[in-house]
């Protein structure tokens, strides 16, 4: 496998303006017939996997952030603004010995187990409804409203 230099990516070192018009001139193609859509979907995913294993690598991560430490915590570089920041911060409250919180999240357990069998109660009822006796009056239930997209999935090789 060929090394890439950074040479081989300049290609994606183009302003939002340019990065929009891209990928507009991708859709006209297809729209026009000269790309197959399905190879484009396969190659947009593709370069999606591209990004991930790049982003998501540990020692590239380092490596930038090292490389930003030069510059400080917000700074101009090439065609951006980088900012160096915490993100995705967590907390972990089992260790605060809290016997308030504690019993709280063991009631939110088991109200969030109930809230999953009425859940799977009400996708069974028919679309015509059930009457059914809700404290002193007759309510008719209905099934949840449903909803999805058509999409493709790609599972790369």
């Amino acid at each position: 496998m060929n090394l890439i230099t950074t040479t081989d990516l300049s290609l994606f070192e183009t302003s939002k303006a340019e990065r929009q018009e891209f990928a507009q001139s991708v859709i006209k193609g297809i729209k026009d017939g000269l790309s197959d859509p399905l190879r484009v979907h396969y190659q947009v995913k593709c370069m999606e996997e591209v990004i991930k294993n790049i982003i998501g690598d540990a020692e590239y991560k380092s490596m930038t952030l090292d490389e930003a430490a030069k510059y400080g915590k917000t700074f101009e570089h090439f065609n951006a603004r980088f900012e160096v920041k915490e993100m995705g911060v967590k907390y972990d409250y089992s260790v605060c010995n809290d016997p308030v919180y504690n019993k709280l999240k063991a009631q939110l357990t088991v109200l969030e187990d109930e809230i999953k069998a009425r859940e799977k109660y009400l996708k069974a009822i028919p679309t015509s409804g059930v009457e059914t006796l809700f404290e002193d009056e007759v309510v008719t239930l209905y099934p949840p409203a449903k909803s999805s997209t058509t999409s493709i999935t790609v599972n790369l090789k």
